[in-house]
């Protein structure tokens, strides 16, 4: 990797993670024609979206579809336990684009704006990155 590097930005984060979830859903398709409820739908998403981040962490050092398309690294090499923990904290946080309490999309802006928004601007990562040790992803210059 190239020693000259910046840490991403909010919105390379959030393209990031559209396409770390658009991968997921294309392996979300063929379940589509099962007979199934929106609820075992979504909760085959979430695992899917799971099993996206631990296969990244078996075999490709956790680098996601996402990063590898935008040329993004890991700051520093992260131990497994790390790795697992941001892999459980951030299915947790793309689940928010699930459900909802009040009105669709609830928890998924209270989870952009409330949370995760803040916690990249005064860390530079995300609240699941900065809640696994600081895991921060760059990109090289």
């Amino acid at each position: 990797m190239n020693t000259a590097f910046r840490e991403t930005t909010a919105l390379e984060k959030l393209l990031t993670s559209l396409i770390n979830i658009s991968v997921a859903l294309l392996f979300l398709l063929p379940f589509l024609w099962l007979d199934l409820s929106i609820v075992e739908l979504k909760w085959i998403f979430i695992g899917l979206f799971l099993l996206e981040n631990l296969v990244s962490i078996a075999f490709f050092e956790y680098r996601l579809p996402g990063m590898v398309l935008q040329h993004t690294h890991w700051k520093h090499s992260y131990c497994t336990r790390n790795q697992l923990l941001h892999a459980g904290l951030y299915t947790a946080s793309f689940a928010s684009v699930l459900f909802w309490v009040w009105f669709p999309g609830d928890l998924l802006l209270f989870n952009l704006l409330l949370l995760q928004l803040p916690c990249i601007l005064r860390t530079q990562t995300t609240l699941h990155g900065w809640l696994s040790g600081g895991m921060v992803d760059v990109k090289p210059l």
